[in-house]
């Protein structure tokens, strides 16, 4: 039952147009309240702009958590995130030895700890999905459970390893061909993009798509913003690597 789960949930992931949707929709069933997911192009990004301006991410906490932890934090303060960027495969988090626990965290790290724990998110796990040379993805899953270890644990022990599959085929999903779900590039961007990766200058380009140089700037300041670039050459070889431009 268990692998016909999986087997049905990956070919709703590949064929459906929202595989995050879906995902949420299974993981709920299998006991998670929530997930954050989010990956980086290049490792190199989260060292030059650390990991909220790096990662492209997805979540389903609730609006009182992204309010209360701020946007501007979300990523540089987890806890999680940094140690599986470290090489952690798998992080949890539970109210177990919490006094050593906080011991190790920096001031920032805590605060948010402590207003997770103040929303009820007590108990999950994070994951790290892909850890290749180039960057890395990771889910963080809110377990729907008592804000109790033994009760994590036993709903782990059942779920985590069907959960952990699941985790592995929304990542091969998402970053197979839908990065643009997290991305979010438009038409235009992608039409301007895709005809400089194949040479064409702008004056060029602008003459194909019947629009003036100060559009095409706009759109490609745009698609650099999107895709975390400083300039267009990053932005093109982000496009390229992460499978946006149908070339």
């Amino acid at each position: 039952m268990t692998m016909q789960a999986l087997l049905d949930l990956a070919e709703t992931l590949r064929a459906d147009p929202d595989p995050l949707a879906r995902f949420s929709e299974f993981a709920q069933r299998r006991g998670a309240k929530g997930f954050f997911y989010g990956f980086s192009a290049f490792r190199s990004d989260v060292g030059d702009l650390g990991y909220t301006a790096a990662l492209f991410h997805h979540h389903t906490y609730s609006a009182e958590w992204q309010s209360a932890i701020g946007v501007g934090a979300l990523l540089d303060n987890d806890h999680s995130i940094v140690a599986m960027d470290h090489g952690a495969r798998m992080v949890e988090w539970m109210p177990a030895e919490l006094g050593s626990f906080l011991a190790s965290l920096t001031p920032s790290q805590r605060r948010q700890f402590e207003i997770e724990h103040d929303l009820g998110m007590t108990c999950g796990a994070s994951l790290l999905l892909d850890g290749h040379p180039l960057g890395f993805s990771g889910i963080g899953l809110w377990m729907d459970t008592p804000p109790e270890t033994a009760a994590f644990r036993r709903l782990w022990a059942a779920e985590g390893t069907v959960l952990t599959a699941a985790s592995n085929l929304l990542d091969a999903a998402v970053r197979g061909d839908r990065t643009n779900l997290l991305v979010r590039l438009s038409p235009r961007e992608i039409d301007c993009l895709c005809w400089l990766a194949r040479g064409l200058r702008p004056a060029e380009i602008c003459w194909r798509l019947k629009i003036s140089e100060k559009t095409f700037e706009k759109h490609i300041a745009s698609a650099k913003a999107k895709l975390k670039s400083r300039t267009r050459d990053q932005a093109l070889a982000k496009a390229v690597l992460m499978r946006l431009l149908p070339l």
